[in-house]
């Protein structure tokens, strides 16, 4: 099985040097306080089922669910109307859906697949808490119109909790077809009459437009971007509405949701561990948008690309459980008073992480857990950020109950020889350089017609010692259209040699925080020469740059260059994109590029830029 995944190691082998401390809370239980909000209720949780409907009330919500197809038709809080959507047919309420595709492709097989279950069952029926399940089992004589995948979507309703528990568990049999799969999201829809205010972070809280408003603008590129032309609140007008605005890093995102004004009232999705989210803590994903709509995305590719997508051959196996997530409901006197309970009820969830009330044999609770420890030590020059990324040398298999101490680990970033100059932080991301029109930081629609605005006629020019890359090093190496196509431009990087160092080669790092179709050529001192010095290759599927990120798949390139090429005195570098695209969101972001000369006989001291 090929699980193409970025779990970003830069993040991970920070992690590492407080993992002896923090393992001891992931994986042992706690006994603080009750999740699920804590809120007594006379009497216990009761299930009551129709042909059609499967209702689990405890006397604070009541959540209504299709039956047999599982997907969530109501939720009532304290008796109050519905809180989501029940008026649009193919968009009501919540659902599970699944982007994939069959290998090789076939008319009619893949694309987005809403799931329906096809069974209905309950699994625990008590005075404290109810879990149902609601299950899926493919067949191979079935069409190609169903994703050739296992699902169990169950619901968890416990006595005085102010909220539900929801957990997808995934399987793959080994003799299925082959297939790939680009998306597994659960997506809900809040009433729209009576949520108005979404907040993903302290940061970004607003008021929002509503569909009509939408669709009484001005679709643009790319095509989820609308601009505002004759919405109801004329504040709106000439705002550009873009769901990538708000996306969010996983670790970031474990608390968003909306806000009703008039019922002073909260919808919160609460993500008390990353664990079962795919792409790493730092892979970036949508969280809530207009609709209203809030989503729970656990695999997907619309910043990073089809690089993490989960590629599955004949013969090989999966299974894995999503969640469980908690949606929280509450009600406090203000918009401030709804945020910060409902920050507070994510600390509760994350201390109760694991569950134990989970009835799943694929989901691991605490005391089938392990834990591994050890001390990380970096053998380098003590400056922000990290080059390259750590993988441990041999497999390291983690056993129920037993920790293991893995002692030292020595890493050492990639060196070849002495810094002659550096560029940028190592940090994954580059949101240290130049940002056209900051205000706010990659939640604006078009920055990318910002490059010819500070760069009218000649490209990125960026003299070591004397530029600032804060001011003077776009945050993206785009390409300049001429009305027709999207030119390559050439960039430079100038600096001075005191000596050329002839005893071996200098060395470039590159690190690409993101890439969209680029292929960044190096030609040093002569941009013109028959070929050029080192090319990274064509790479990249991301959409950072469309879908206003500061990063996408991280990618680490090193090329040699001889010392011959190099000159005593003034050198310059060029990083030129080799051809012309007629994809207006090509290009390349730079997380940090390095000239290393030959090893000398003693390290030379970096020069600062």
């Amino acid at each position: 099985m090929k699980i193409s995944e970025s779990f970003c190691p830069f993040y991970v082998v920070l992690c590492l040097l407080n993992i002896g401390l923090q393992l001891a809370g992931v994986f042992g239980h706690s006994d603080g306080p009750a999740p699920g909000g804590g809120v007594d209720a006379s009497g216990g949780v009761k299930l009551t089922c129709d042909p059609k409907h499967v209702t689990i009330d405890n006397g604070i919500i009541q959540l209504t669910l299709a039956s047999p197809i599982g997907r969530i038709v109501g939720l009532k809080y304290h008796g109050a109307d519905n809180l989501l959507d029940s008026h649009e047919p193919k968009l009501w309420g919540a659902y599970f859906d699944v982007s994939y595709n069959v290998i090789p492709p076939r008319s009619g097989a893949g694309g987005l697949h809403r799931v329906e279950a096809t069974k209905y069952t309950v699994i625990t029926e008590k005075p404290d808490i109810v879990e149902v399940s609601f299950s899926a089992e493919w067949n191979p004589s079935l069409t190609d119109s169903v994703v050739p995948l296992n699902f169990d979507i169950r619901y968890i309703v416990r006595k005085g909790d102010s909220g539900f528990y929801t957990y997808v568990a995934v399987e793959r049999l080994k003799d299925w077809p082959d297939m790939d799969m680009s998306l597994h999201v659960f997506v809900f829809r809040p009433n729209k009459q009576l949520f108005n205010y979404m907040a993903v972070s302290d940061e970004i809280q607003l008021v929002m437009p509503t569909e009509a408003d939408r669709a009484n603008g001005v679709t643009l590129a790319p095509r989820e971007a609308v601009l505002m032309t004759n919405p109801v609140d004329p504040a709106f007008k000439g705002q550009v509405d873009d769901k990538y605005e708000y996306i969010q890093e996983q670790k970031d995102s474990k608390l968003k949701g909306w806000i009703s004004d008039t019922s002073k009232i909260g919808f919160w999705l609460i993500q008390p561990s990353t664990e079962y989210m795919n792409g790493g803590p730092l892979k970036y994903d949508l969280s809530c948008h207009n609709g209203p709509t809030c989503v729970m995305v656990f695999t997907g590719e619309h910043v990073y690309g089809d690089d993490v997508d989960m590629v599955f051959k004949k013969g090989e196996g999966w299974n894995k459980v999503f969640g469980p997530f908690f949606t929280y409901v509450n009600s406090e006197q203000d918009r401030a008073g709804l945020w910060k309970d409902a920050k507070s009820q994510l600390e509760k969830e994350t201390q109760l992480w694991p569950y134990c009330f989970i009835q799943h044999k694929d989901y691991t609770p605490a005391a089938q857990r392990g834990s591994v420890v050890g001390q990380l030590l970096v053998d380098d020059n003590f400056v922000p950020g990290i080059v390259g990324s750590l993988r441990h040398p041999q497999l390291i298999t983690v056993k129920p109950g037993n920790e293991i101490n893995l002692g030292q680990v020595m890493f050492k970033p990639p060196r070849n020889g002495p810094t002659v100059w550096e560029l940028g932080i190592p940090n994954r991301s580059a949101k240290e350089f130049f940002i056209p029109d900051p205000d706010p930081k990659f939640r604006q629609w078009g920055l990318w017609d910002r490059y010819p605005v500070y760069w009218p006629k000649e490209d990125v020019v960026f003299e070591v010692g004397r530029s600032n890359y804060s001011k003077d090093w776009c945050f993206a190496h785009f390409y300049r259209s001429d009305g027709k196509v999207w030119n390559p431009t050439t960039w430079q990087i100038i600096f001075d040699l005191p000596e050329v160092c002839t005893t071996g080669s200098y060395t470039i790092h590159i690190a690409l925080a993101a890439a969209e179709l680029t292929n960044t050529l190096v030609y040093v001192n002569n941009v013109n020469a028959r070929r050029e010095h080192y090319d990274t290759g064509t790479w990249g599927d991301d959409n950072a740059i469309a879908r206003h990120g500061d990063h996408g798949f991280y990618r680490f390139f090193s090329g040699s260059l001889p010392s011959n090429l190099f000159v005593k005195g003034k050198n310059t570098i060029y990083l030129k994109q080799a051809r012309s695209q007629t994809y207006m969101f090509a290009g390349v972001m730079y997380d940090y590029i390095r000239l290393e000369a030959p090893p000398p006989s003693s390290p030379a001291q970096p020069k600062e830029l």
